[in-house]
């Protein structure tokens, strides 16, 4: 009885076994897919966000703080107060603590405008968490402003504090550069992908507009000609958007045009040509688009003193070396061994007739 009792209670148990075994294979797989972090992409991830938000600040001759973030090594030196990274540990990392602070606490990184979204403040924790990956060749360009620093702008009117009003009650980010200035920058990066023509209308009744933020926007060449009356405009990002070379006839008449990024469009060489009457240009960002280096030598002869950045400017491999040639073997005209002699042949002498018997 014992017996068949056990043989009876033995699937039910195997059952039991098997659905725990599972259960904790399960837990397993979910914990390391929740530690497992995707990886970050300097170039893709870390870089827009340097140069968008802190390069203006940190970067050339006298930055903000001496602290400058143009190179890696210059950011794991720190600035005046110490260091401010600390490779692989972002609780400990000063840099990490201030773009984190809300919009109103002091000290937070960037001072002005909007603070950083959410997924860029995570962007750059994982970044120095996972070792700062910098890797080499990337240059880090940072738009000059060209505008004179005591520049106020021109005096708000109606029309304009109407306009700006509007696009703030859609979400859009609509903020004036400093408190000395009427200088507008508006993004619509800020508030997600969509973006509507009656909005981008009503730009255009804003003459202090000079920084215009369309990166990540489901912005499209026709709905470029509202860009077309920003006279005043110095610095416009259209930075992975669907905007092709047709999108950048509407920029021909933006004679103040100083930074145009257009990192991740769909852009090539012939939209190039498109910019090569804006002599003010002082920075192009062409990584992950169409344009080619031809291309890009082409607008720096229209434009001499603009910088065109393709992403990772790397040397070109060294040429194979050319396979020698061989060198045609001489023939060497065969020598004839020297003719023997003939010995002269000895005569035969008469045979001696025998004498008869």
């Amino acid at each position: 009885m014992e017996v068949e009792s056990r043989r009876r209670r033995g699937p039910i148990g195997g059952a039991c076994l098997m659905r725990w075994l599972l259960c904790v294979a399960s837990a397993v797989a979910l914990l390391l897919s929740s530690s497992v972090r995707a990886e970050v992409d300097f170039v893709k991830d870390i870089k827009p966000i340097l140069e968008d938000s802190c390069l203006m600040c940190h970067s050339g001759s006298d930055p903000k703080g001496k602290l400058k973030m143009d190179t890696r090594a210059n950011l794991l030196k720190g600035g005046k107060n110490g260091e401010v990274v600390t490779v692989g540990k972002s609780g400990d990392s000063r840099l990490y603590e201030l773009i984190a602070l809300g919009k109103d606490e002091e000290g937070r990184m960037p001072p002005e405008g909007e603070p950083l979204k959410k997924e860029q403040i995570q962007k750059i924790k994982e970044w120095i968490d996972t070792g700062l990956k910098w890797p080499e060749g990337v240059t880090m360009k940072v738009a000059v402003d060209l505008r004179p620093k005591d520049d106020p702008g021109f005096p708000i009117s109606a029309t304009e504090k109407a306009a700006v009003e509007k696009l703030t009650k859609a979400g859009v980010l609509a903020l004036r550069l400093a408190q000395s200035t009427n200088h507008l920058r508006v993004d619509f990066a800020l508030r997600g992908k969509e973006v509507k023509d009656e909005e981008l209308a009503l730009l255009k009744d804003a003459p202090n507009l000079v920084e215009l933020n369309l990166g990540g926007t489901n912005i499209t060449d026709s709905s470029l000609v509202h860009i077309k009356p920003l006279v005043n405009l110095t610095r416009l990002q259209l930075h992975n958007t669907k905007v092709t070379d047709a999108g950048l006839e509407h920029l021909k008449g933006l004679s103040k045009l100083t930074s145009l990024n257009l990192y991740g469009s769909q852009v090539t060489d012939k939209g190039l040509d498109q910019l090569t009457g804006l002599k003010s240009l002082k920075n192009v960002y062409l990584y992950l688009t169409k344009a080619t280096p031809e291309g890009a030598k082409k607008l720096k002869a229209a434009i001499p003193t603009v910088d065109v950045n393709l992403g990772l400017e790397l040397a070109p491999p060294p040429k194979p070396p050319e396979p020698k040639k061989e060198e045609p073997k001489k023939t060497e005209p065969k020598k004839e061994e020297p003719k023997k002699k003939e010995e002269p042949k000895k005569k035969e002498e008469p045979k001696k007739k025998e004498a008869k018997k």
